[in-house]
């Protein structure tokens, strides 16, 4: 289907299973999802003490609403979501992704520009916890002013105290003009930023995320004890050894950022 912002395009494969893309871009598929998502959602929901309130930046699909609403704590979940056929389509066609999460009188779903969104939350005294970006391709025309300064710095005034914003960077393989550019601003306008190497199989393997606020990572200790105080159990990929080993950088990458 084309919808008044992109082509979108559900299709069955033999090794992902149920995947859908955006203008011919891989965004996510229901037998893998799980590591993005559950990375991008519980590493800053589980370095945060007691989160209330989330925004996702992106997130059509559901996937980071779904994982969000597993910290019971969380009040308030706004999806700043471009175009609602994304949304629909998903619903109706992988809803293994969402898994009723749009339903949840918790998740509000805000269609439009997320800068518009995030500018009219700010302007209204709306303060969050975490600011997730459920968004891939820092060059696409759509999305590429929420990857600019005055965007980012945005993002940081909306927090709330402790809060913590993670970026997807992109592939260091693939991408790596793009990863070593949009690294270099975050580390130019945000001290203590914290790199997280993922493994995304639709996404050709290495996938480098970026967390910024809320202090340093909790020992694995308190990870442990935040995951059994919040009954989290049904997790695939995530648990805390996993996210201290991602703070790990093989030397490429390093050399690839400096």
């Amino acid at each position: 289907m084309t919808s008044a912002h992109q082509r979108i395009v559900v299709a069955d494969t033999p090794a992902l299973g149920t995947l859908y893309t955006l203008d011919g871009a891989a965004m996510a598929s229901d037998r893998e999802e799980f590591v993005i998502h559950e990375s991008l959602v519980h590493m800053a929901a589980l370095a945060h003490p007691a989160p209330t309130r989330a925004l996702v930046l992106g997130g059509g699909d559901g996937a980071s609403a779904r994982e969000l609403l597993k910290h019971p704590g969380i009040e308030q979940i706004v999806v700043a979501e471009l175009d609602l056929a994304v949304v629909d389509a998903v619903r109706r066609f992988i809803p293994a992704l969402p898994r009723g999460a749009f339903d949840d009188p918790r998740v509000e779903l805000r269609i439009g520009d997320a800068a518009l969104s995030l500018n009219a939350a700010y302007r209204a005294g709306e303060r969050f916890d975490l600011i997730l970006f459920d968004l891939t391709e820092p060059d696409d025309p759509a999305c590429a002013h929420l990857h600019g300064d005055d965007f980012l710095k945005l993002c940081a005034a909306s927090l709330a105290p402790h809060g913590i914003i993670q970026v997807q960077l992109g592939s260091p393989a693939f991408q790596a003009g793009k990863v070593r550019t949009l690294h270099g601003r975050l580390a130019g306008l945000f001290a203590g930023l914290r790199l997280a190497l993922l493994h995304a199989p639709l996404y050709g393997g290495p996938w480098l995320v970026a967390s910024i606020g809320g202090g340093d990572d909790p020992a694995e200790a308190c990870l442990s004890a935040r995951l059994a105080e919040r009954k989290i159990h049904d997790l695939r990929y995530y648990n805390p050894a996993v996210h201290a080993a991602s703070r790990a950088l093989p030397t490429y990458i390093h050399d690839l950022l400096a």
